[in-house]
C-alpha cells in the first residue's frame, strides 16, 4: 500500500474545512437522502460523505458502513481529494496504490470505488461524495455525471448550512450550532471532570430600545456585546447568540461560584456602563441565569434548560440568579 498524497494546499485546505463546523456534528437528514440516493441509484451497498479531517476521514452521512471514520492512512478518499476529477478504483485487489489497503484484504472488502471531490466555490476539496462495492465494476453511462450531481447538491447543502452557522450580525454560533457544540462540550466534561458552566446575558427591553433609538442602534449593540463578551472571557469559551436578545457563554475550568462572580461582574458592569446615544448615556439593563454542570445533569439540555430558567427567572425579578 503505498502512503497517501498530501494536497499542495493541504493548510488552506483543512482550515476550510474547520471552518465549516461540520466535523462530529449530528446526522442530518439532507445529508442521508442524498447518500441513500447515490447508493439505490447506483445499485451498490456502501455511499458516503466522507471528510478528510487531519489524520482520519469522518463520514458526515453513511449508509451500508457501521464506522463513522477511518484513519487518513487508508482512505481512498485521501487519494480522491488531491484531484478534481472523479476518481475511480475498478477493482482495488489489482489496484497497487490498494491493493495491501486493510479495507482491500479484510472489511469491507473494497473492490470498486468512485469518488467525487467535493469542492468549495473557494477551491479546497474538503472530502468526496463516495460509492464502494465489494464486487468490480465500472462506471456505466450517465453514473458519473449523476455522482458529481449528487456532489454539487453535497456542496450546497455544506454551505447553506455554514452559512446559518454563525450570526451574520454578531459573528457568534447561532442557537442550534451553540447547542451542538455545547452537547461535544458536555461529553467531555462527563470524561475530564473539569467544571462547566453555563451563563445567559439577556438584554432586558431589548425591543423597546430598538423603537426609541432605531434598528441601528441595537445592531451597534448587538455587535459590541458580542465584541465586549469575546474580550471579557476569552478565547476558550465558546459563545452563541441563542435568541434576538440573549447571548450565551460557555466556559471550562471555573469552579462555580467563580464562574457566577466572573458572569455578574460582567452584567453589572455593562449595565453601570450603559449605552451612549447622541452624546447622552442611557441605562442598559441586562440580566443573567447562570448554570454549573452538576451529576444530576443528564445531557447539555439539562444544563442549558436551568440557565434559561434562571434568566427567566432574573428578568421577572430584577435579579441575576443561578440555576
Amino acid at each position: 500500500m503505498t502512503a497517501y498524497p498530501i494536497p499542495d494546499n493541504e493548510a488552506e485546505r483543512q482550515a476550510a474545512l474547520d471552518e465549516q463546523h461540520i466535523l462530529d456534528a449530528e446526522s442530518d437528514e439532507d445529508f442521508n437522502r442524498i447518500t441513500r440516493l447515490a447508493s439505490q441509484m447506483l445499485g451498490v451497498p456502501t455511499a458516503l460523505i466522507s471528510l478528510v479531517d487531519r489524520q482520519r476521514q469522518w463520514f458526515l452521512s453513511r449508509v451500508g458502513l457501521e464506522a463513522s471514520e477511518t484513519p487518513r492512512d487508508v482512505a481512498f478518499c485521501a487519494h480522491a481529494i488531491c484531484g478534481n476529477d472523479v476518481l475511480v478504483v475498478n477493482d482495488a485487489s489489482a489496484d497497487e496504490r490498494f491493493k495491501d489497503n486493510p479495507l482491500v484484504t479484510g472489511n469491507p472488502n473494497i473492490r470498486f470505488y468512485a469518488g467525487v471531490p467535493l469542492r468549495t466555490h473557494s477551491g479546497f476539496n474538503l472530502g468526496t461524495l463516495c460509492v464502494i462495492s465489494p464486487q468490480p465494476r465500472q462506471l456505466a453511462g450517465n453514473e458519473q455525471q449523476l455522482l458529481q450531481d449528487l456532489a454539487g447538491m453535497v456542496i450546497l447543502h455544506m454551505e447553506s448550512r455554514r452559512n446559518s452557522y454563525l450570526c451574520s450580525l454578531t459573528g457568534l454560533k447561532n442557537r442550534r450550532p451553540f447547542f451542538d457544540a455545547g452537547l461535544n462540550e458536555f461529553r467531555r466534561q462527563r470524561e475530564n471532570g473539569e467544571p462547566l458552566t453555563l451563563m445567559i446575558f439577556g438584554l432586558d427591553d431589548f425591543h423597546d430600545f430598538c423603537t426609541r433609538f432605531g434598528q441601528q442602534q441595537g445592531d451597534r449593540l448587538l455587535q459590541e456585546l458580542a465584541r465586549q463578551l469575546q474580550s471579557d472571557f476569552g478565547e476558550s469559551a465558546l459563545y452563541g447568540r441563542v435568541s434576538d436578545d440573549e447571548f450565551a457563554v460557555l466556559q471550562t475550568g471555573l469552579v462555580g461560584q467563580e464562574a457566577v462572580a466572573q458572569a455578574e461582574g460582567f452584567r453589572s458592569g455593562l449595565a453601570l456602563q450603559g449605552w451612549l446615544v447622541g452624546g447622552v448615556r442611557h441605562p442598559l439593563p441586562v440580566s443573567l441565569g447562570t448554570a454549573c454542570a452538576s451529576s444530576d445533569d443528564t445531557s447539555f439540555k439539562d444544563l442549558f434548560q436551568r440557565a434559561e430558567a434562571a434568566l427567566k427567572q432574573a428578568r421577572l425579578s430584577g435579579t441575576s440568579l443561578p440555576g
